[in-house]
C-alpha cells in the first residue's frame, strides 16, 4: 500500500499546485512550483504514476490463485492452498456437499494440457470458483474425472474445451 501512496504523491502535488494557481493566480506560489504546471514531462510522469498505482491496486484486489489441492475421499473434503498477491498462503477446506460442480477444462482443441475448475459455496455463502493447478493429459484428466464422478456424482462435468 505504501507503493500506491508514493505513486499517487506526484499527481496529488501537481493537482494541488494547479488548483492553487487557478484559485489564486500569481499569488502564493514560487516560480519553481509554477514550472511544474508548464513542464509536459511532469504531466506525463503524473499520468504514468496514476496508471501504475491503479494497476497495483487491481493486482492487490485480484482473485486468489490455488497453489495445490487434495481430494480426500475418506473425509469427503476438497482441501486446497490458495494465495492472493502480496499475502501469505491460506488453506481452505470444502466439504463435498458444498461443491456445486467440477469441470475438467482443456485449454485448446489441439493442446493436451487440462486443469479442473471447481465451483463451490464458500464460507460466506457466496459462490466461488477456483482453477486447480493440475496439468494432465486429456486421458489422465478423463481418468481423474471418472474417479471423482464416483465420489460426487452428476456434479462432475464432462471435459470442457475452452477453445470452442
Amino acid at each position: 500500500m505504501y507503493v500506491v501512496a508514493i505513486l499517487f504523491a506526484l499527481p496529488v502535488y501537481g493537482l494541488v499546485v494547479l488548483t492553487i494557481n487557478l484559485i489564486y493566480p500569481g499569488q502564493g506560489l514560487a516560480a519553481e512550483q509554477l514550472k511544474v504546471i508548464d513542464n509536459p514531462l511532469i504531466w506525463m510522469a503524473m499520468f504514468i504514476c496514476v496508471l501504475v498505482a491503479v494497476w497495483v491496486l487491481r493486482w492487490l484486489a485480484s482473485e486468489p490463485e490455488a497453489l495445490g489441492f487434495c481430494f480426500d475421499e475418506d473425509q469427503q473434503r476438497l482441501t486446497f492452498t490458495q494465495c492472493r498477491p502480496a499475502r501469505t498462503p491460506t488453506v481452505q477446506s470444502v466439504p463435498y456437499s458444498d461443491i456445486l460442480r467440477i469441470t475438467p477444462c482443456k485449454m485448446t482443441t489441439f493442446g493436451f494440457i487440462c486443469h479442473f475448475a471447481v465451483c463451490f459455496v464458500g464460507a460466506d455463502g457466496k459462490r466461488a470458483t477456483r482453477e486447480l493447478p493440475i496439468y494432465l493429459t486429456e486421458q489422465e484428466t478423463q481418468f481423474h474425472a471418472d474417479w471423482l464422478r464416483r465420489s460426487i456424482g452428476e456434479r462432475m462435468q464432462e471435459v470442457s474445451d475452452l477453445d470452442k
